[in-house]
C-alpha cells in the first residue's frame, strides 16, 4: 500500500476508535435485528450509578463480585449479574422485549454498493469485513474494545451505508 494511503487508513482508524473510547460513557440508542435497542457502556469501564433514557432507568453496580446492571421501566427490574473476575460484556437493553442481550463485536451494514465495502471497513475502523450479497448485507467485524453502537452512529453519516444494525447474541431460548 502506498505510504499516504497507509497513513489517511490509519489516521481514519485511529480516529473512530478514539471516537468509540469518549462516547463508551453514555447509552446510545441504535438498531438491531430485533428493532432499536440501548447499547450500555462496558461494565468494565462503566462507572456505578444511574443513567435516565426516556422513561428507563439503568444502574450499574458491583455486588459481592458481580457487576450488575438493572433497568427500572414501568416498574419491571430486570437484572444482569457477571463476575468481576471474568471479562467484561457489552450489553443492550430491549425496551419493548423489556431484556437485556449480549453486544458482539459485529455490525450488518447494507450499502448501496457492494464494491467499496474495503473503504466502508478503512473508516469505520473494523478489523475486516465480509459481502453478503444474496443477502443484501456485509458484516464488519470490529475490536473487542470498540463501542459498536458508535461506530453504527458513525457509519449512518456515510452516504455508501444505507443502515446499520449491531448484532445481538441473544440467550437460547427452550420452548415451554
Amino acid at each position: 500500500m502506498h505510504p499516504k494511503r497507509l497513513f489517511l487508513v490509519s489516521t481514519i482508524m485511529l480516529a473512530a476508535w478514539v471516537n468509540a473510547q469518549e462516547d463508551d460513557r453514555v447509552p446510545l440508542t441504535v438498531d438491531s435485528a430485533q428493532g432499536p435497542v440501548m447499547v450500555l457502556p462496558s461494565l468494565e469501564t462503566a462507572s456505578p450509578g444511574s443513567m435516565v433514557v426516556g422513561d428507563i432507568r439503568i444502574e450499574i453496580s458491583v455486588e459481592d463480585g458481580f457487576r450488575v446492571l438493572r433497568a427500572h421501566q414501568d416498574g419491571d427490574v430486570r437484572t444482569v449479574y457477571e463476575p468481576v473476575d471474568g471479562p467484561a460484556r457489552r450489553y443492550a437493553y430491549d425496551p419493548a422485549e423489556r431484556r437485556f442481550d449480549q453486544v458482539t463485536s459485529t455490525l450488518r451494514v447494507r450499502l448501496a454498493d457492494d464494491e467499496r465495502l474495503d473503504g466502508v471497513v478503512a473508516s469505520s475502523g473494523a478489523l475486516r469485513g465480509k459481502n453478503y450479497p444474496a443477502l443484501g448485507w456485509a458484516l464488519l467485524h470490529l475490536p473487542e474494545q470498540v463501542n459498536p453502537a458508535n461506530v453504527a452512529r458513525t457509519l449512518a453519516e456515510n452516504p455508501i451505508v444505507l443502515s446499520t444494525e449491531v448484532v445481538l447474541k441473544e440467550p437460547l431460548r427452550v420452548p415451554q
